[in-house]
């Protein structure tokens, strides 16, 4: 079954435009700020599938196994072809290097499930965050990358080594690995949103993100859980380096985690996103929503304005296998639109980053459903 292909539309404020050009040129920002993009995200965009027989294997314990077949493109293709400018990457605790590969290296280790799901386009956290920062250094005038980091702990399968789990020192190495990449000047930090603000909410909330145009070639680090272990000891963020997923009301709510865009949950991320949070959802899940037909989700994460949309499928003939033409993409072939609940209504895209995507299809593009 041939599936349609989403290819989002620029109305309620979002302008369309065919970039042409070089892939770093950039048009100014017009003064738009950091929270009214929407940009197309990976999620768990390190991993590679593992052989049919594993992956069997693990059915016969798992029935959620097959959800695992996926591979995604070294990160620094994810930017440069496929317009990707938010990834996610899961990392393990490894302090002294003896539990997951490569042993002898410790540090935090980036894969999905220990033992079944280990294989990585990048095996540590700062091997991809190198890998980052070398395109980033290529291509300065891109709008920020955002990084989505889970942190995993326990046992996801029988046996060990398990993943450890995080304390307050195993949570400013995580920092550290970041800050010893990342210079000040190439990061977005907590710090840098809340300024003079009581609390990082309040800053948020009054719009105090920063331009597009002074934070070209940055990094914004979000983690997708272990909110209160993070925050101990450092209030509204202070001296850290992720923003945490954290609900309105509270000191350090800045950035919200809506993964489930639709129904009732469509019409709260519209109101958080006005009010000045930002959002960051799912459009699909792996292999279930190419092969079920149903585009409920992609929709409303459009339609949502959450300003970082995740997905598996970011270009074109990903689904293919599948029998599909699922995707999840930005239309007029560039890597971020305006925010269609924020900007204003003149915005064209290609104020925020005119690089385009080679794999787009031609602006308007609907695809057929059979």
């Amino acid at each position: 079954m041939a599936l349609a292909a989403l290819v989002a539309g620029c109305s309620s404020g979002g302008g369309s435009g065919n970039a042409k050009g070089p892939a770093t040129t950039e048009a100014p920002g017009h003064g738009l700020k950091l929270n009214q993009l929407q940009v197309i995200g990976t999620h768990n965009s390190y991993h590679i599938e593992q052989p049919a027989d594993v992956l069997a294997g693990y059915a016969t314990v798992e029935a959620d196994a097959a959800t695992l077949a996926y591979t995604h493109a070294p990160l620094d293709q994810q930017f440069e072809n496929e317009g990707v400018r938010q990834i996610e990457l899961d990392v393990h605790a490894d302090p002294d290097g003896s539990l997951f590969r490569p042993i002898g290296t410790p540090g935090f280790k980036v894969f999905h499930i220990e033992q079944i799901d280990e294989k990585s386009n990048c095996d540590t956290f700062t091997q991809c965050l190198q890998t980052v920062k070398g395109w980033s250094d290529s291509h300065r005038d891109a709008i920020p990358i955002m990084i989505h980091i889970e942190i995993k702990t326990g046992q996801e399968f029988p046996g060990p080594p398990d993943s450890p789990n995080m304390t307050p020192a195993l949570y400013d190495a995580l920092d550290a690995e970041v800050r010893a990449v990342f210079p000040p000047d190439r990061l977005i930090t907590p710090d840098d949103v809340r300024g003079t603000y009581p609390t990082l909410e309040a800053a948020a909330l009054a719009g105090n993100w920063p331009l597009i145009d002074d934070v070209r070639g940055r990094m914004l680090f979000t983690l997708d859980n272990n909110r209160d272990g993070y925050l101990a000891g450092h209030p509204s963020l202070s001296g850290r380096v992720a923003f945490t997923p954290s609900t309105p009301g509270q000191p350090d709510a800045a950035y919200l985690q809506e993964n489930d865009p639709t129904g009732t949950n469509l019409a709260r991320i519209q109101d958080e996103v006005r009010r000045g949070y930002v959002v960051r959802t799912r459009s699909d899940d792996p292999v279930t929503t190419p092969t079920s037909g149903d585009v409920t989700e992609r929709d409303d994460a459009f339609a949502s304005g959450a300003q970082w949309i995740s997905t598996d499928y970011p270009v074109p003939g990903l689904t293919a296998r599948f029998g599909s033409s699922y995707v999840s993409m930005i239309s007029g072939g560039t890597p971020a639109r305006c925010n269609p609940m924020n900007a204003p209504p003149d915005c064209q895209n290609t104020w925020i980053e005119n690089s385009p995507i080679p794999a787009a299809p031609p602006d308007g593009t609907t695809g057929t459903t059979g």
